[in-house]
């Protein structure tokens, strides 16, 4: 079985989230000498990276990382392929989400990554279509883009929150993932009381040493 990462590098002082007021900071608190040995701290917000929204983050009184089940973090995934931009319901169109836990959308916005343009105007779902992923039996949706919505709008989140789904966000690498045939994995840290977190997903693909 082949492992595939599909998470960016988070470094200090990266570009995050329009609005978000911590950008990551790690700070090499000692080094190897004589008498010591590496170690360092990190500061960062939740939302940063790849990274995991709970349906927490939209919807009061649901699970936070400390109660939520490692177990929906993981599972089928698929590869749809949808053009840069809003992605609509009709970018599934014929998709059998069946035996299916995770669809990931590969727009390609990822190659923008480390630029400006990549928190301008990102690839995002259209409420017709969340509500399509949403009624499907679903642990979760990832995206190669920022957020599931587009600047100041929540519709998708709250969509996707109300019928439990997770978000996995800032998706790196999905051009190396077949569109099925391979397990998907995010999983968080376990942080009381927060409603998202760093991840390192990965994909396992089938049949492969």
């Amino acid at each position: 079985m082949r492992l595939i990462d599909l998470s960016h590098v988070i470094r200090s002082g990266m570009p995050v989230y329009p609005g978000d007021p911590t950008v990551p900071q790690i700070v090499r608190e000692s080094s190897h000498g004589p008498d010591t040995h590496q170690s360092s701290s990190l500061r960062t917000g939740c939302h940063v990276g790849t990274h995991i929204d709970l349906p927490l983050h939209f919807k009061a009184g649901e699970a936070d990382l400390s109660a939520f089940p490692a177990e929906r973090c993981q599972g089928r995934g698929v590869v749809v392929d949808a053009a840069p931009g809003a992605v609509d319901a009709d970018a599934f169109a014929g998709l059998d989400l069946a035996d299916v836990d995770f669809v990931l959308v590969r727009t390609s916005w990822e190659s923008r990554w480390g630029t400006p343009d990549y928190y301008a105007g990102w690839s995002y779902l259209t409420p017709a279509a969340a509500r399509l992923l949403a009624a499907a039996d679903l642990k979760g949706v990832g995206l190669d883009s920022p957020s599931v919505d587009p600047f100041g709008v929540t519709e998708a989140h709250d969509i996707l929150a109300a019928a439990g789904l997770i978000n996995v966000e800032n998706l790196a690498n999905l051009g190396a993932l077949p569109a099925d045939g391979f397990r998907f994995l995010a999983l968080p840290l376990r942080l009381d009381g927060a409603e998202a977190s760093p991840v390192r997903a990965v994909a396992l693909l089938d049949g492969e040493a």
